[in-house]
């Protein structure tokens, strides 16, 4: 990625996209070039997803749409036994700009062996971040909170930490704050009063905008997608009014995340 071209013409930011599995990408495309949400970031839960990802950015279909992309075996996914070679192979050999989704599972009963190997594997993709100083994307939520922060406490030199999608109990948000970590915020906050409870909470420099497309989040449960975020902008001017507007707090929060100053990607 240019990361002049990112600095000089700010686009809003879906900081959680899902590529290769959105069902209709070229007008998911379309959609998100008319709101404006034109840089995304390519979460890949797999090699094989990440393998993917890149076959679907050679179709041509996402022209008009800047990308930066991150890998890590997520949690809740009985991985195959030579996945965190590749992953390893993928971020030091491909332009990575953060690790993950990796984080702990909730939604899913794994067996005992798969929810071992995972446990181990996610300690060494949390040690690669540090060694890389790469930023993480964390998976755990309601009951995993509490096990995944005391987990982060042994690796105190990863650089940044973003809580994506996060359900929490007030204790743990509170720690979470102070410790400067981010929490990604979904349009489901525009109707959910949960997720309302747990924005008035977040200080605004440490929140991302994400759809996790293609989950959805409108009560009719369609397909979301990356055009939902100018909506959630529009949603956050009124309900939670800043000095600057959600549009250059976001743009700017996914930049100091995703693009340091001293970015080399």
């Amino acid at each position: 990625m240019d990361e002049r071209r990112l600095r000089q013409t700010p686009p809003l930011w879906d900081t959680h996209v899902h590529l290769d599995q959105l069902p209709h990408p070229r007008s998911a495309v379309q959609r998100a070039i008319d709101a404006g949400v034109t840089t995304w970031v390519l979460v890949a839960t797999s090699p094989y997803s990440y393998k993917a990802q890149s076959r679907l950015l050679k179709t041509g279909a996402f022209s008009g749409i800047q990308h930066i992309r991150a890998i890590g075996l997520h949690p809740e996914v009985d991985h195959a036994a030579d996945a965190l070679h590749s992953v390893w192979s993928i971020i030091h050999n491909e332009p990575i700009a953060a690790i993950g989704e990796i984080g702990l599972p909730v939604y899913r009963q794994l067996s005992r062996a798969a929810f071992n190997r995972n446990w181990e594997w996610l300690h060494i993709q949390l040690s690669w971040a540090e060694q890389r100083q790469l930023p993480v994307i964390i998976h755990a939520v309601h009951q995993s909170c509490e096990p995944m922060l005391r987990i982060l406490e042994d690796f105190p030199h990863i650089p940044r930490v973003v809580f994506h999608w996060l359900k929490a109990p007030l204790d743990l948000v509170q720690e979470m704050i102070a410790r400067h970590y981010f929490v990604g915020i979904t349009p489901d906050v525009i109707w959910r009063e949960r997720d309302q409870n747990l924005l008035s909470l977040w200080p605004p420099h440490q929140i991302l905008l994400e759809t996790d497309a293609p989950w959805p989040h409108r009560q009719d449960r369609q397909d979301g997608e990356p055009a939902e975020i100018r909506a959630l902008t529009d949603f956050l001017d009124t309900w939670s009014p800043q000095p600057s507007s959600w549009r250059k707090i976001a743009i700017h929060n996914a930049l100091a995340f995703f693009v340091p100053s001293d970015s080399r990607i």
